[in-house]
């Protein structure tokens, strides 16, 4: 007879420990509360789906990811990396592209194809898909489970693959349940916080820059201790700043204010030039002492930059270049270098693009995804304590994680 598998989440894990786990000859069913598969997959990457990273091919991969214990994800991609998720995907007609800092994506560059081709291998595999089926319970039945859905349906397996997910977005189907879940089965939980997302900055005069975009390199410090850095484009918004340098920092900045203490983001808007070239930049501009001085900036800031940037360093945006010293003039220069902000309080799962938190890796076996306290479960992917950062390193996790679950299922 075969094994019944009981998957709960269609996202990358919950699919990808589908495959497998049938592929093995188990019975599998796999259940998902909303009306489609991998909607969090389909927008991932700006819809592109950033599937991997190539630097994890390398040997300081690790730095990539947090948790209690980070070395548990080492552990997991010692039994399943790159190579063999890039193997499983092109097998399935998925072959990888490579994009800025080693990001890969699908060849087609659409999410949307990730979820169809995943869609028609567990038609392929006879994977029972059950949509719109929220699993509200989960309870011991001997050596395997009973599932319970909202609507009152109960299902036996013998084992159980949670892969829920967490409560990032929301609106792509994050949640809790998972969390839940874990914790009715003697699980426990590290508190789930939103990463990977947009950063308050209460100054409204940067509020003023809504919608511009540029690329600068951003600092985050604790006092003189350097926290994080990234380098790209960032977004200025209504409430303070996103984009991809956001995403990068926001950690550095959220894990410092849960510690009570007052991060500043220090943002270069022209990170390729050092101090001294960027002074003879400027000063060929500052030629014409007649022009005022936002305007003189025009041909290299867009306006409401160069205003804001000029009101930053204490200098009139309308006064004539005649009337600025070079005293002021430099002081100018060293704020365009290093414009010092302070954070806000923490943006919520709405934005988030991934969570922090969640079942203690102590309690899961890295070759297997199997509880240690409890038989025939396995807890995949964002439900556990472990996260990584922006770059397509959360859903190799997630890969990772599912197949060995899945190939962890055995015929009797």
């Amino acid at each position: 007879m075969s094994r019944r598998i009981g998957i709960i989440g269609a996202g990358a894990s919950g699919l990808m420990a589908a495959c497998f786990a049938a592929e093995k000859g188990a019975e599998v069913a796999l259940f998902e509360k909303q009306h489609l598969i991998g909607r969090k997959l389909q927008a991932a990457g700006n819809g592109r789906c950033n599937i991997s990273n190539r630097s994890l091919s390398s040997n300081t991969f690790a730095s990539h990811y947090h948790g209690d214990d980070p070395q548990f994800a080492v552990d997991v991609f010692s039994h399943f990396g790159l190579e063999q998720t890039e193997n499983f995907f092109t097998s399935i007609g998925l072959p990888f592209t490579e994009k800025e800092d080693g990001r890969l994506f699908p060849a087609s560059l659409q999410g949307s194809s990730v979820a169809a081709i995943f869609q028609y291998e567990l038609g392929k595999r006879n994977v029972r898909l059950l949509l719109n089926r929220r699993i509200d319970s989960l309870t011991r039945s001997g050596e395997g489970f009973t599932a319970v859905t909202a609507g009152k349906e109960d299902y036996f397996f013998d084992a159980v693959i949670l892969a829920a997910g967490s409560q990032a977005f929301p609106s792509l189907g994050g949640s809790d349940s998972g969390y839940r879940l874990a914790a009715s089965l003697g699980h426990n939980i590290i508190e789930p916080r939103p990463v990977i997302l947009p950063v308050n900055i209460p100054l409204k005069a940067l509020h003023r820059l809504q919608g511009i975009k540029w690329d600068v390199c951003a600092k985050v410090k604790d006092g003189d201790k350097v926290i994080s850095e990234s380098y790209g484009e960032i977004l200025f918004t209504a409430y303070g700043i996103s984009g991809p340098v956001s995403l990068m920092v926001s950690r550095g900045v959220n894990e410092t204010l849960r510690k009570k203490r007052h991060p500043i983001i220090e943002i270069d808007f022209f990170p390729k030039m050092e101090f001294g070239e960027l002074k003879n930049f400027f000063e060929t501009l500052w030629s014409d002492r007649n022009k005022k001085f936002a305007f003189s900036l025009a041909g290299v800031l867009k306006e409401r930059m160069a205003y804001f940037l000029s009101n930053n360093a204490a200098i009139d945006p309308e006064a004539r270049l005649s009337s600025v010293d070079e005293n002021e003039r430099a002081v100018f220069i060293k704020n365009v270098k290093s414009v010092k902000l302070q954070a806000g309080p923490p943006r919520g799962f709405k934005e988030a693009a991934a969570a922090a938190g969640g079942v203690a890796t102590s309690e899961i076996d890295p070759r297997t995804m199997e509880s240690l306290l409890v038989k025939n479960l396995f807890i995949t992917g964002e439900l556990l304590d472990i996260d990584g950062d922006s770059g397509g390193y959360n859903l190799q996790f997630a890969w990772s994680s599912g197949a060995l679950a899945g190939l962890a299922q055995r015929l009797d």
